[in-house]
């Protein structure tokens, strides 16, 4: 008598996730991305109810075109996404946060009239200003708004009076027009304020648009403006610096920031480093990552590290350019005093401690007597020294030997409490000679019991 099987009990239980509580299918509905979380919809008629609760009242949306595939009808589906998700959305559900990225929108778009690429616009945005979008992203593709005014879209964004943290990236794509920034912000509750990509506009509309802004703490701006740089306003606490390649190293960055208390300057490219001219009397950390430095561009650094002098903490990441033969001495310039640190007390540095390099440590601990903690870490550099297999040596090493049995780090706490015997443990029998030259040379150490 023939029996029949039992049930597979992996099949039995694959449907795992239709017993769970709408309370938590709603949260990871939620949590995925728009695309992803459509898809479900296709299971059943709950799924495609639940998907239309969360864009309904979640308080975040992100509408992102690159996740659709880059063919033509991308920007068909971008556009029935956005008007499914944002432009259907009631009135009585707010928004607090929204991101759209436009790449492939703008790449495969069904628009090809101005008009109608700004209407979509203005639908978008004045939908965004009626929700009353606190956080706004917006990401977009410099090459693709050649023929779209910029000012008028930044016109639409910066008419939304609720907002309190933009993000701009990639909008700025016309060089020849006249005015960029609109005129009349009237953004008083803006906080944060991101701006990537910046070509067209002239320095002095970016401080109109400051002066507009009477709530602004933190501002994100990447410099890569032929024009002097310069910023001024009095209510920015932190600023985020980012120097792009295309940045003239000839033309100076001017800093009026009374209030900034955090600076943070990267760059990107290998055209060199601009001289940085800063009054931020109330600094207090500075955070500074320079890559592709060359030996000219010493006195930029020198002076960079002269500008920030006020500060209490200072954190250093520092590279030179893999083309240079011989190490140089990146923080110092040659034939000026080093720059001084009076209110230091926590200092961190990664670049490649060569000899050069290591004195020039030593001299800023010189000049840093109120310092408590120090972290050194080295980086090694493959130079074209390396790759030519000569001058090895040069470009070693040479902090102490630490409890490890290497050089690669020094990490030293509550200096000022005492602590030569750790110190001189790290230093070894065979660096003794650079103990005896730090404690000279500085009188961190010299007070030391």
């Amino acid at each position: 008598m023939a029996t029949s099987e039992p049930p597979d009990p992996i099949l039995h239980q694959m449907d795992q996730l239709s017993s769970l509580p709408d309370e938590l299918l709603l949260t990871i509905l939620s949590l995925l991305p728009i695309r992803a979380a459509a898809r479900t919809s296709v299971l059943c008629r709950h799924f495609r109810h639940l998907c239309e609760i969360v864009w309904e009242t979640s308080p975040s949306l992100e509408l992102i075109s690159q996740d659709f595939p880059p063919c033509r009808t991308a920007g068909a589906h971008f556009v029935k996404m956005a008007k499914q998700i944002l432009l259907s959305r009631s009135p009585s559900q707010p928004l607090s946060s929204l991101r759209i990225e436009l790449e492939r929108f703008f790449r495969f778009s069904p628009y090809r009239t101005k008009p109608s690429f700004l209407k979509f616009f203005n639908s978008l945005y004045d939908k965004a200003r009626s929700l009353g979008v606190r956080h706004l992203t917006i990401e977009g593709c410099t090459f693709s708004l050649s023929f779209l005014p910029t000012c008028s879209i930044l016109s639409l964004i910066f008419s939304i009076t609720t907002l309190q943290s933009l993000s701009l990236s990639g909008l700025f794509g016309d060089w020849h027009q006249n005015s960029v920034i609109p005129f009349g912000v009237t953004l008083t509750n803006l906080k944060n304020l991101s701006i990537q990509t910046y070509y067209s506009a002239d320095p002095a509309q970016l401080n109109r648009l400051l002066s507009q802004l009477p709530s602004l703490e933190v501002l994100s701006i990447q410099h890569d403006s032929p024009h002097i740089f310069s910023l001024s306003s009095q209510t920015i606490r932190q600023l985020n610096l980012f120097i792009s390649k295309y940045c003239p190293r000839h033309n100076p960055v001017e800093l009026s920031l009374p209030s900034l208390e955090l600076l943070q300057v990267q760059n990107y490219g290998t055209l060199g480093l601009p001289h940085i001219h800063a009054d931020i009397p109330s600094l207090r950390k500075a955070v500074v990552r320079l890559n592709f430095l060359r030996q000219n561009d010493c006195s930029a650094v020198a002076g960079l590290l002269n500008s920030i002098s006020h500060a209490q903490e200072l954190i250093l990441h520092l590279k030179e350019s893999d083309y240079e033969i011989d190490p140089f001495p990146i923080l110092l310039e040659p034939g000026r005093e080093p720059p001084k640190f009076p209110n230091l007390k926590h200092l961190e540095g990664a670049m490649c401690f060569h000899e050069h390099n290591f004195q020039a440590i030593v001299s800023l601990l010189h000049h840093s007597p109120a310092l408590q903690s120090l972290k050194l870490v080295h980086k090694a550099l493959f130079s074209m020294a390396r790759k030519r297999k000569r001058k090895r040596d040069d470009w070693r090493s040479m902090l102490p030997q630490n409890a490890d049995g290497n050089r690669n780090y020094v990490h030293l706490t509550n200096l000022h409490l005492g602590q030569r015997r750790e110190f001189m443990k790290l230093a070894g029998k065979q660096h003794y000679q650079n103990f005896v030259l730090l404690r000279r040379s500085t009188n961190v150490f010299a007070s030391l019991n």
